[in-house]
This record gives C-alpha cells, sequence and structure tokens, in this order.
C-alpha cells in the first residue's frame, strides 16, 4: 500500500510540475521523472494491461506507454483532456490521472482556496487523481517565499502536500 501510496503521490506531483516552471525543484519525483521510468513500446506492454486499458477507454487510443518498477502509465488525450492510466502487471488499474483547469472545481474547494491562499499566485491548472474511488486535486500555489503543492477534495478540505522554499543565491558578481 506504501508504494501505491507513492506512486499517486508522484502522479501529483508530475501533474503539478508540468504546469509550473521547469525548475528542479520542481522535477516530478521517483516515478514520473523521466529517468526513472523508459518508455516502452505498445507491442512489449503486456496483454492484461493492454486488455484492462482498452476495456476501459477504447482501442483507438494514441496513447504512449511508460514503465517503472513494474508499474505501467498510459498517456492519452480524451475529450481534450491529457489523462494518465496506471497499471499493475496483472493489469488491475491502480490510479487515474488527468488535467483540469481551476474553473472545474466546486465552488467550496474554489472559495476555499482563493480565501486561504489570497496572497499567493494560484495556479489555474489543476490536477485530479483518482485512486481506491477517492478523487483528490493538487495544484500549486506561489508567493515570494516559496511553492506549496496543494491536495485539495471537493469540499472544500485544503492541505498541504509538499512545500517548496524558493532558492536564495548568495555571492558576488564581478564586472
Amino acid at each position: 500500500m506504501k508504494k501505491l501510496t507513492a506512486m499517486v503521490a508522484a502522479l501529483a506531483l508530475f501533474f503539478t510540475a508540468t504546469a509550473t516552471d521547469p525548475t528542479p525543484e520542481f522535477e516530478p519525483i521517483a516515478l514520473f521523472n523521466s529517468s526513472n521510468s523508459k518508455a516502452v513500446k505498445s507491442e512489449k506492454v503486456n496483454v492484461l494491461i493492454k486488455d484492462a486499458f482498452k476495456e476501459s477507454y477504447g482501442k483507438n487510443k494514441d496513447v504512449s506507454w511508460r514503465e517503472n518498477k513494474g508499474i505501467y502509465f498510459a498517456y492519452f488525450t480524451e475529450a481534450g483532456k491529457q489523462l494518465t492510466a496506471s497499471y499493475n502487471t496483472d493489469g488491475e488499474l491502480i490510479a487515474t490521472g488527468k488535467k483540469l483547469s481551476i474553473d472545474d472545481l466546486t465552488e467550496a474547494t474554489r472559495n476555499a482556496l482563493y480565501e486561504r491562499y489570497k496572497d499567493y499566485n494560484i495556479q489555474s491548472e489543476v490536477s485530479e487523481i483518482t485512486m481506491n474511488d477517492e478523487t483528490y486535486f493538487y495544484l500549486t500555489v506561489s508567493n515570494s517565499k516559496g511553492s506549496k503543492i496543494l491536495k485539495c477534495d471537493s469540499e472544500g478540505n485544503i492541505s498541504v502536500f509538499k512545500n517548496i522554499k524558493k532558492k536564495v543565491l548568495v555571492g558576488s558578481v564581478e564586472v
């Protein structure tokens, strides 16, 4: 279970990271970092995984596959939204993720965000992650001190998933 939780966290960070500046502190961790996962040709993905994907999403998808530590990730677009589905080697769906706009959040969640983080720049792109029939939304807020990746639910509950302090350069430049 710990491994699955780490994968979902990585999925959230992946989607959130792609919505922010590509600085090292925003690089996706573990499973979704391109240096940690490898591209896999469709014919190399086992039939259980491909059948499960086809059952859920149809067979006429332009899908790219990546693999890390026995978990396979299908990246594809549906109805104009970027989606990811992750499967274990038995073809069981572990989690899904998709990119949304902040306008797609419930009014309660948006109101809570704007009230609690009014002094922050709130990223307009949101990552929706669903696992074990639970859905959470991840997004980044930032200010002059750093950034926070937030985890929200549709009820307006918000928690800080990760704090990222802004790096301060120290030194001098000679001209």
